[in-house]
């Protein structure tokens, strides 16, 4: 509250300064010039920024002042107007979805606590994004999500519950929450040696390979950090083999 009341403030003591400015000046003191001059100053200014948002404002700052200019002139020059509107347009929009893209993200309970998992290299928006590619299912004990010699044609990863590595109707690894399921098979081609089914009820994730990989063509940040969550898990089964074959 006492911020906003200083902020306040200070807009009221910048606009009694700026019209005591204005008050001593001489008469015929405004000309257009001034405007093209200021846009000029705006875009040079838009030029050194490096925040995008800033960028884009002062652009739309320097659009807003540059377009008086070419009103003013006998007779007004309609095209650069006409130019400079469609600029500021495309510039505002970019604004709404900059500002839209800053907003906090909330995670459902089940999201946050996958999200704490497995996926905490990524942001919580990119994560979002990952999420809207995948289909979340209820499994049922003993059911097959992945059968031996078959090549895993999607990927899965469970939020809640348990489920095992079966060879030859033998027990050699127990698959808990937020270890990728599938992922091995993907990146060899190769059928699946073992049979994995769920132990206990389970709710998971599932993304069908083919889609969720033009996804991440488009998305070279994501795919990066989604890489080395596969990387990361990969490491991990592989320090287990010792354990499943003792």
């Amino acid at each position: 509250m006492k911020k906003k009341l200083w902020f306040f403030i200070g807009f009221i003591l910048l606009g009694i300064i700026i019209a005591l400015t204005l008050s001593q000046l001489p008469p015929n003191w405004f000309t257009p010039d001034i405007l093209v001059n200021l846009s000029s100053i705006l875009t040079l200014i838009s030029f050194s920024v490096r925040s995008i948002l800033a960028l884009r404002l002062l652009a739309i700052g320097a659009q807003l002042t540059f377009i008086p200019y070419c009103l003013l002139q006998s007779p007004p020059l309609w095209i650069p107007v006409l130019w400079n509107l469609l600029f500021m347009g495309v510039n505002v929009v970019n604004v709404i979805i900059l500002l839209l893209e800053r907003r906090p993200v909330k995670l459902k309970p089940e999201e946050e606590k996958l999200y704490n998992l497995a996926f905490k290299s990524l942001s919580r928006r990119e994560f979002l994004k990952v999420l809207t590619w995948g289909e979340w299912k209820e499994g049922k004990p003993e059911e097959i999500l992945l059968d031996r010699g078959e090549v895993s044609t999607s990927v899965m990863i469970l939020c809640s519950g348990e489920a095992v590595a079966i060879l030859e109707e033998k027990e050699l690894l127990t698959i808990p929450e937020g270890k990728l399921i599938g992922i091995s098979s993907q990146f060899t081609g190769d059928p699946l040696p073992l049979t994995i089914k769920l132990k206990v009820p389970s709710r998971y994730i599932c993304w069908s390979v083919k889609p969720f990989r033009k996804f991440l063509e488009t998305q070279p940040e994501i795919r990066t950090k989604f890489q080395s969550i596969v990387s990361r898990d990969l490491a991990q089964t592989v320090q287990s083999l010792p354990k499943m074959f003792s």
